[in-house]
């Protein structure tokens, strides 16, 4: 996958975008969550969509944090456009590898998502053993959001 640059979050209609940078540490994950659940909720998701916003975020950073290397920042950028909220979850890990589609994690994630894909930034020859690898998902409001 192409790696996306700030012009794709942009548009007609796009509030956004929100980035948030913590520490990779689980116990920062409940700010991501409240973070993810606010944006969802003030751009007119119904209560389903925000649970189902909320739980992608959650899993999205909870699987990166835990191939982190220690010391490395999770980013969590989220925009809303035409409808559509997108989220990009990354962070520095170990293998640079991305994460099984076979896990219960990545099918939780295309269950409760309209799109997700996971790609790796591999441009960085200063980095030999750790890459920065991201997890981007969509999901489209089921109905006409107000604005």
């Amino acid at each position: 996958m192409a790696r996306r640059e700030l012009v794709d979050w942009f548009g007609p209609g796009c509030h956004g975008p929100m980035e948030l940078r913590v520490p990779a540490d689980p116990r920062h994950l409940a700010t991501v969550r409240m973070v993810a659940q606010a944006v969802a909720a003030r751009e007119g998701f119904g209560p389903d969509e925000v649970t189902d916003i909320v739980l992608a975020v959650d899993e999205a950073c909870a699987t990166l944090v835990h191939a982190s290397v220690p010391g490395a920042l999770l980013t969590c950028r989220l925009s809303v456009a035409f409808g559509t909220l997108r989220a990009d979850v990354s962070t520095t890990t170990f293998s640079g590898g991305v994460p099984n589609a076979q896990s219960l994690g990545w099918r939780v994630l295309g269950t409760v998502t309209d799109s997700v894909s996971a790609w790796r930034y591999d441009f960085d020859p200063q980095r030999g053993v750790d890459r920065v690898v991201h997890i981007d998902f969509a999901k489209q409001a089921a109905g006409r959001i107000s604005r």
